[in-house]
């Protein structure tokens, strides 16, 4: 990946949470990038990009596949995901209750990527 590639790219890690007794599902966004690092509540900038068009679910990447990302701007992936598990427990005052990843993935990405007449992931 070129640096000037790298310099621009920015990548975002949503944290779904359902709220308990309700069928509302709320979420938190760090953003990370080469300039900044990571970014705490970067809900707002995700929903700027979002509006002109280059953040959608054909963005969607496994772990390992943000990491490769990552890779270039010298950040972890974990660092990221410690920091939205902090921001849970600071608001509510216990940790979440962490699940698997969705087993619809790759099947949605897919979709997303077919829709929008992007190839397919390998």
């Amino acid at each position: 990946m070129d640096d000037e590639f790298a310099d621009n790219l920015s990548v975002f890690l949503v944290q779904q949470r359902v709220v308990p007794d309700s069928s509302r599902i709320g979420g938190n966004v760090v953003r990370a990038n080469a300039r900044m690092g990571w970014q705490q509540s970067a809900y707002e900038i995700l929903k700027r990009r979002q509006e002109y068009g280059d953040v959608g679910d054909h963005s969607l990447l496994t772990d390992e596949e943000a990491q490769e990302y990552l890779d270039t701007m010298g950040l972890r992936f974990e660092d990221g995901k410690r920091m939205l598990i902090e921001e849970f427990r600071r608001v509510n005052g216990y940790d979440p209750v962490l699940l698997p990843v969705d087993p619809k993935f790759k099947e949605r990405r897919d979709l997303a990527r077919e829709r929008l007449k992007l190839p397919p992931k390998a």
